[in-house]
């Protein structure tokens, strides 16, 4: 089955679920949707995947942030919390979205 085939049983699948449209679709996806990167919704990534995402996504946010909250602190200091907090942020979304699809009883990608 094709890939925007795929995308729409599943997103159908999480609607007749009753997955909040925020939890299904979050801004990232729909950023690298937009960007033209055919990514498997995140209930049905796996566990890596969905941790390397969250992770590389909220680095540069949390990087930003605390650079430019944080004046009297050193930059290798606010590069390790940055990364510390990406790190635990893709952690907490990754187990979110496993236990997510488990707890809806959704099918795996490979078997839409």
């Amino acid at each position: 089955m094709s890939y925007p085939k795929k995308l729409a049983v599943a997103l159908r699948e999480l609607e007749d679920a009753k997955v909040n449209k925020i939890n299904a679709m979050p801004p990232p996806y729909i950023i690298l949707r937009k960007l033209g990167i055919e990514i498997v919704p995140f209930h049905y990534n796996r566990f890596s995947s969905n941790f390397i995402i969250a992770s590389v996504w909220f680095f540069p946010i949390s990087y930003l942030l605390a650079f430019w909250h944080l004046d009297d602190v050193s930059n290798t200091t606010i590069f390790n919390v940055s990364v510390f907090s990406g790190v635990m942020l893709g952690l907490c979304t990754a187990v979110y979205y496993s236990n997510s699809a488990k707890k809806y009883k959704l099918s795996t990608w490979e078997q839409l």
